[in-house]
């Protein structure tokens, strides 16, 4: 019997892909099957309400904090990552009322690799400041999140994906919104200025190698639970 091979979730890929080559294996054998002690899907199930995306060009009232705080809490599976997820959440509503954020529907398609991988490396959102219109992504790990590298490993899919196939985002920035490993999660925004963007060719070689070495790693852990007589559990989901 087969069993379904995990997804390496986003922010694990950009930040191992970007490593040198002889430090790939080490990195992705420290990538845990089950997402660790918590997961910020519940956050990000409620970031149309967090962020008071909607569709249209005129904003609308902003969800109260309360109910979003609710629902939040029904989604969690445990205390912890109950606890996880209202401080991520709040911090990112925050900034986003600070900010005076009003965030639209984001038209984008998926970047395709020939690995078969696709990858969509920004929050479904356009944000619109004041000044600027920008495409986000959300960093909101405490550990193993991204790195300068993977940062520009991510403005480049979002890059090619948004404003090279699509002209209507020419001058659309683009943004890593880093939560901070403070009590508070404070929202700390990472601007692409100054950040050399790799090519697809480049995003092609990295994406390739480090699925090759995902893929066998996986393999193997297969056989180890199969042979102890363990199932596998959930599938991870990319961006957890």
């Amino acid at each position: 019997m087969t069993t379904k091979m995990r997804q390496l979730p986003i922010t694990d890929l950009a930040r191992v892909a970007t490593m040198d080559p002889p430090l790939r294996r080490e990195a992705l054998e420290q990538v845990k099957d089950g997402g660790g002690s918590g997961s910020y899907r519940p956050t990000r199930e409620k970031l149309p309400d967090i962020v008071n995306r909607r569709p249209g060009v005129f904003a609308s009232e902003r969800a109260s904090w309360d109910i979003i705080r609710k629902d939040l809490i029904r989604l969690s599976k445990s205390d912890k990552e109950e606890n996880m997820n209202l401080r991520a959440a709040r911090a990112i509503y925050d900034y986003c009322v600070a900010e005076k954020v009003q965030a639209r529907e984001l038209v984008g398609f998926p970047l395709s690799f020939s690995v078969g991988l696709k990858l969509t490396c920004w929050s479904p959102a356009l944000f619109i400041y004041p000044d600027r219109a920008a495409v986000p992504f959300f960093d909101m790990r405490r550990k193993y999140g991204l790195t300068p590298r993977a940062v520009a490993f991510m403005f480049s899919v979002m890059h090619i994906a948004l404003r090279e196939n699509n002209p209507d985002y020419d001058i659309v920035e683009l943004e890593t919104l880093r939560l901070s490993n403070t009590p508070s999660r404070a929202v700390q925004p990472i601007s692409e200025q100054g950040v050399r963007l790799y090519t697809y060719d480049e995003l092609e070689v990295m994406v390739s190698e480090t699925h090759a070495l995902w893929v066998e790693i996986q393999a193997k852990r297969g056989e180890e639970r199969r042979r102890s007589g363990d199932k596998w559990g959930k599938d991870s989901l990319f961006g957890e």
